[in-house]
């Protein structure tokens, strides 16, 4: 690991509450990417068959243990941060896009996020980044809960967390939007519910979360969506990095 990496780790290291702590991590080209460390627990991974809106993908719940702790990007990764760290802009005269640095960076498939993270880990000279498994991202989205969304059941609640379709595609502002705008979940991650739908690390295809144009039971906890993984379009990301 470069001296740099870890002296930025050590002198950014803040607490946000008893459980929770947050680290600033820089990236090349000058931009940082800030993360929320996830501690070791147990979670209870898909929906009942009485949750209203599920799909049956999301069958049979299981409990899974949680061993190790790891860090969760805070928030989706921006066009500011994508475009240091490649050089690129898929987004770029693209529809349903607004480009801006503190966006989401969107239109890029899961191999192209993976090329993101063989970028990172080779400038910090160490395998510290990579996407977050299906579990490791919902035991993050759910945070203690086992409600529909992180924060409950009440549908009229969702405007608060998420952009999605009642407050953004259907209200004219048919893009995903400047990330941490809406209220974080209890562990204090920013837009796990809508915004960009965002890839997993343990399937070639999958994605969760919802976005912009997403009806209220696709941005619930247990969602999942399978597509290709060259699958672009709506679709974005949120780091792990390795403790």
């Amino acid at each position: 690991m470069k001296w740099t990496v870890l002296i930025a780790m050590l002198l950014t290291w803040v607490s946000i509450g008893s459980a929770t702590e947050e680290i600033i991590m820089d990236l090349p080209g000058g931009v940082q990417m800030e993360f929320v460390w996830i501690d070791t627990g147990e979670v209870v991974t898909g929906s009942s068959s009485s949750e209203q809106g599920r799909s049956s993908d999301e069958s049979p719940q299981r409990e899974v243990v949680i061993s190790e702790g790891y860090y969760l990007g805070k928030y989706e990764v921006t066009q500011g941060q994508w475009e240091a760290v490649m050089g690129t802009e898929p987004w770029l005269g693209l529809g349903y896009v607004q480009s801006n640095p503190n966006h989401p960076a969107v239109y890029i498939s899961r191999d192209d996020v993976q090329a993101f993270v063989h970028a990172l880990n080779q400038a910090a000279e160490d395998s510290l980044y990579r996407l977050p498994t299906e579990v490791e991202w919902e035991y993050a989205c759910r945070a203690g809960t086992t409600t529909r969304w992180s924060f409950g059941d009440d549908v009229k609640q969702l405007g608060d967390y998420a952009w999605f379709r009642d407050n953004a595609w259907d209200a004219v502002e048919q893009y995903a939007h400047e990330v941490g705008t809406k209220k974080p979940n209890p562990w204090g991650l920013y837009d796990m519910h809508g915004n960009v739908w965002e890839w997993v690390q343990d399937q070639s295809g999958i994605i969760r979360g919802g976005y912009f144009y997403s009806d209220a039971r696709y941005t619930r906890s247990a969602m999942r969506i399978a597509y290709g993984p060259s699958m672009r379009c709506g679709i974005g990301a949120r780091l792990l990095k390795i403790k």
